[in-house]
């Protein structure tokens, strides 16, 4: 039950940010593009390549996209999809990160800006892909739909782009090449700070308290989280974690990792506020994420 229960919240979850990026201050609408970019289109069986998901904005502020991306093989070519990142993507909020399908042919995935954006070339995420058999892979964006900022949650078109990766037979004494391990292993920097927010709601998690948090990482992206609570064993967690310990005297460790395994940590509660700029980003972040986590989840389910 306590399963069903979770899959239920996390589906309010998603709609419900995404439904708070859609109401955020008017603004003006006309069209927007979504393409793909890859790093390398003919490739060798064992590469690995990395394929960027872009938009364009065309002149149009917008705030949410919905959408997937699919993959149709042809000529017996075959890519297994290694990892998704983050990194350098312009989308703050993610309602469903870049999910792969039971059958591995389709990657779903719901972002957004909040107060919208304008931008051309904008990064929403990267997948790494290897290749598997030789032929043909077309890569594709569809099913999309993306928002206005007009306080309506108008629709605007959309063009589409894909990608196609050529695959050949590995020549013999060719060394494999992996251009994903060239960005891991040049990334030392670690994740950027974050603060850990607690929330509780009835109608959330069967009423029991949770801590959100969320770090940036624009050289691999983020991993993973590990939280610890009362200085007990750290578990693996998404951004989104809900209590054991429900008394209000709980403490938390939160380490952020990203893909490189580089290390960022936050605590709850945090001790004194530093400079005055720490203090308004730390603010500035509560209301966001209490806006995000609360208020749109009672505004859907009202």
């Amino acid at each position: 039950m306590n399963g069903v229960n979770n899959k239920n919240n996390m589906k309010k979850i998603i709609y419900t940010i995404a439904l708070l990026l859609i109401t955020f201050v008017p603004l003006s609408s006309q069209a927007a593009s979504v393409y793909l970019e890859s790093s390398r289109t003919n490739v060798s069986v064992g590469d690995t390549v990395v394929i960027t998901v872009r938009t364009n904005s065309d002149g149009a502020i917008l705030n949410t996209i919905d959408g997937e991306i699919a993959f149709k093989s042809s000529k017996g070519g075959s890519l297994n999809v290694t990892e998704f990142s983050l990194a350098n993507s312009s989308f703050g909020l993610w309602p469903r990160t870049p999910s792969l399908s039971p059958d591995k042919n389709t990657i779903s995935f719901i972002g957004g800006v909040p107060g919208g954006y304008s931008i051309e070339g904008a990064t929403l995420f990267k997948i790494v892909v290897e290749a598997r058999k030789e032929g043909t892979v077309t890569i594709s964006p569809r099913n999309l739909s993306i928002f206005a900022n007009d306080g309506k949650g108008t629709k605007v078109p959309v063009t589409t782009k894909n990608v196609v990766i050529n695959i050949s037979a590995k020549k013999s004494n060719t060394p494999v090449s992996n251009d994903w391990l060239e960005v891991v292993s040049g990334d030392t920097t670690p994740p950027e700070k974050f603060i850990v927010v607690l929330g509780q709601d009835p109608s959330m998690f069967d009423g029991r308290k949770f801590a959100y948090f969320s770090s940036i990482d624009n050289q691999s992206g983020i991993d993973h989280y590990e939280v610890s609570e009362n200085g007990t064993t750290a578990v693996r967690s998404g951004s989104t974690y809900v209590l054991h310990d429900q008394s209000d005297k709980v403490k938390l460790t939160v380490t952020a990792l990203d893909k490189a395994g580089n290390k960022t940590i936050a605590v709850y509660p945090v001790g004194k506020l530093g400079s005055s700029y720490d203090m308004i980003v730390k603010i500035a972040s509560v209301i966001v994420l209490i806006a995000v986590v609360l208020f749109g989840y009672k505004k859907l389910t009202k």
